[in-house]
C-alpha cells in the first residue's frame, strides 16, 4: 500500500469520519510502516497537548495596540428619528453583547464605534445571536481534568462527565483495544447518547459493573446492570461481574438498535448479553472461561455478522486453553451456553458459529511456558477483511511471540513470529529438539496445529459449530419488535 500522506493520517488521528475500508487500510499500513506510525504518534501527541492547552488556558483578551487604526468618517444624517422606548421584556442582558464583542474583536474610529453602538442596540432589542447547538456529537477523554467532555458538532463543549482515575482507565483501554465510551443514536430519533461503563463519582457502583446511558443534557436515562449470580459445574459464582466490552448496533436487521455487553467474572465464567434499546434482555451466551470481545464492530463472516471473542477456556484439555470464538448476535435469543465450554445447565446457544483452539507451540512447551492471547484486531486482507490474534508466553521471561492472521471465516492465512522467538527455536535446534527453517517451515507447522470445534469433535479444517442450531434455518429467527 502507498503511504497515506500526512493529511489522511491527521484525519485518522482526529477520528474524522472515514470509510471503514479506508480506516482499516490506514491501520494496517501503520502496523507495517514505522515512519508513518511515528508520524501518527507525533500527530496524536500534538493534538492531545493542544486539547489540554485549550481546555486549561484562561481566556485572553486581544491586544488592541497592534491593530491598525481606521480613520473615521461622519456623513451628514438626512434625518434623526428619535429612539423608541424599549419594553423591559425585550431588553437582553449585557452578557450577550459582551460575548459578541469578545468573539469579534476589532478597533475602529468614531464611525466604527457608531457601528458597534448600532449593533449593540440591535442586539439588545432583538436576539441576533444564533441558538446554541445542544446536540451531542462526540465525547473526548480529558485526562487533565479526569472528565469525559461532550461537544457539539461546532466543537463547543456542552458538559463534562467526571471519572475517577481516568488516566489509569485510558491506559487499560489502550492495552485491550476496547473503548470504554461510545456515542450513538441509540433510539433512532436523531439525538445521540453517550454509553459508558465508567462511574461518574466515587459513590457510584464499582468500575464497569453498570452500563450508563447519558443523554444530551448529561442526565442518565438508562442504567443496565447485567451481572447476576449463577451456577456452573456445581459451583456458585456471585454476581461479581465487570463489563469488559460493549457495542451498539442493529444486530438483528430489525431497524432498531441493540446493545451487546460482555461481562467477565472475577473467576472463570463470562456472560455475553444482548439488550434492546429499552434495557430489556433478549438473550445470553455463557462460557466457562474468561473471554473478551474484539473491538466494537462485528466482522462479515459470509453468512452473517459475527463478533470475534478471544481468551481462555477452562476445559478438560487444560486450564490455559486459548480459544477464538465467532458469535452471531442475530441468533443471541434466550439463555444458552457454549457447546464446548459450558456446564451451566442451559441449552447450547445457536449464536456460537465458530470455535477455534490455538494450542501451545513446541517452542513454548519446551521452555515450560503457557500460551496467552494478548489481543485481537480487525485487519484488511487482499480482497476481504480478517482479524489478527497475538499470543505471547507466560512467564514473561520466555520471549515467545506468535501472530495468527485469520480470514473472516476463521480459516488461517498465515502465522508470523519475531526474531526473539527464533533465538529460542535455534537453541532447541542446536540440541536436536526441532529441525527445519523457522520462518517458513515451522510457521506452517504452527498454522496446521489449529483445531476447530464442530459441536462434537475437533477438526483440522475450519468448520462451523452445528450443535445447538439448524444450519438450514436461514435467515436467523425474527425478534419481537421493541415496544
Amino acid at each position: 500500500m502507498e503511504h497515506p500522506g500526512e493529511h489522511r493520517i491527521e484525519l485518522y488521528v482526529l477520528r474524522a469520519p472515514l470509510g471503514e475500508r479506508e480506516r482499516l487500510e490506514i491501520e494496517f499500513h501503520l502496523g507495517e510502516c514505522e515512519g508513518c506510525r511515528r508520524l501518527a504518534e507525533s500527530a496524536s501527541s500534538y493534538y492531545a497537548d493542544l486539547q489540554i492547552d485549550i481546555l486549561t488556558r484562561p481566556a485572553e483578551f486581544p491586544d488592541h495596540s497592534r491593530h491598525l487604526p481606521v480613520r473615521s468618517a461622519r456623513f451628514p444624517a438626512i434625518f434623526d428619528p428619535p429612539f423608541r422606548d424599549i419594553p423591559l421584556s425585550q431588553i437582553h442582558p449585557p452578557g450577550t453583547v459582551r460575548r459578541f464583542v469578545r468573539a469579534h474583536p476589532f478597533v475602529a474610529g468614531g464611525g466604527g464605534l457608531a457601528l458597534l453602538g448600532g449593533l449593540a442596540f440591535l442586539m439588545l432589542t432583538f436576539d441576533l445571536m444564533p441558538a446554541r447547538d445542544l446536540a451531542l456529537s462526540t465525547v473526548i477523554e480529558n485526562p487533565a481534568s479526569s472528565t469525559l467532555d461532550a461537544y457539539n458538532k461546532e466543537g463547543e463543549k456542552l458538559w463534562s462527565y467526571p471519572v475517577e482515575r481516568l488516566n489509569d482507565l485510558m491506559a487499560a483501554g489502550q492495552r485491550t483495544g476496547q473503548p470504554f465510551v461510545q456515542v450513538a443514536d441509540l433510539y433512532g430519533d436523531g439525538r445521540k447518547e453517550m454509553l459508558t461503563a465508567l462511574p461518574s463519582s466515587p459513590d457510584g457502583a464499582p468500575y464497569s459493573e453498570v452500563l450508563h446511558i447519558i443523554n444530551n443534557e448529561n442526565k442518565e436515562i438508562l442504567a443496565i446492570r447485567p451481572g447476576e449470580a449463577l451456577t456452573c459445574r456445581g459451583r456458585i459464582y456471585p454476581g461479581e461481574f465487570r463489563i469488559t466490552g460493549f457495542s451498539v448496533g442493529d444486530f438483528s436487521g430489525s431497524g432498531r438498535n441493540e446493545i451487546i455487553i460482555v461481562m467477565g467474572h472475577l473467576h472463570s465464567p463470562t456472560v455475553v448479553s444482548l439488550y434492546d434499546a429499552g434495557g430489556s434482555q433478549i438473550g445470553t451466551y455463557k462460557h466457562f472461561g474468561q473471554i473478551r470481545m474484539m473491538g466494537t464492530t462485528p466482522i462479515d463472516a459470509g453468512k452473517g455478522k459475527e463478533f470475534v471473542l478471544y481468551g481462555m477456556s477452562d476445559s478438560k484439555e487444560g486450564i490455559n486453553m486459548q480459544v477464538v470464538i465467532g458469535l452471531d448476535p442475530s441468533r443471541l435469543i434466550g439463555d444458552g451456553e457454549s457447546s464446548y465450554s459450558g456446564g451451566f445447565g442451559l441449552p447450547v446457544s445457536g449464536a456460537e458459529r465458530h470455535y477455534a483452539w490455538i494450542p501451545r507451540t513446541d517452542v513454548v512447551k519446551e521452555y515450560g511456558g503457557e500460551m496467552v492471547i494478548g489481543g485481537a484486531k480487525a485487519v484488511l486482507l487482499q480482497h476481504e477483511t480478517g482479524f489478527r490474534i497475538e499470543t505471547t508466553a507466560q512467564p514473561d521471561s520466555i520471549p515467545a511471540y506468535f501472530e495468527y492472521i485469520f480470514r473472516a471465516d476463521f480459516g488461517i492465512v498465515e502465522v508470523k513470529s519475531a526474531n526473539s522467538t527464533k533465538n529460542l527455536y535455534d537453541r532447541l535446534a542446536a540440541r536436536g529438539r526441532v529441525s527445519g527453517d523457522f520462518f517458513d517451515g515451522y510457521m506452517k507447522t504452527v498454522a496446521g496445529e489449529i483445531r476447530y470445534w464442530d459441536g462434537h469433535t475437533w477438526q483440522p479444517r475450519p468448520v462451523e459449530v452445528l450443535a445447538g442450531r439448524n444450519p438450514s434455518a436461514e435467515p436467523a429467527p425474527k425478534r419481537l419488535p421493541v415496544p
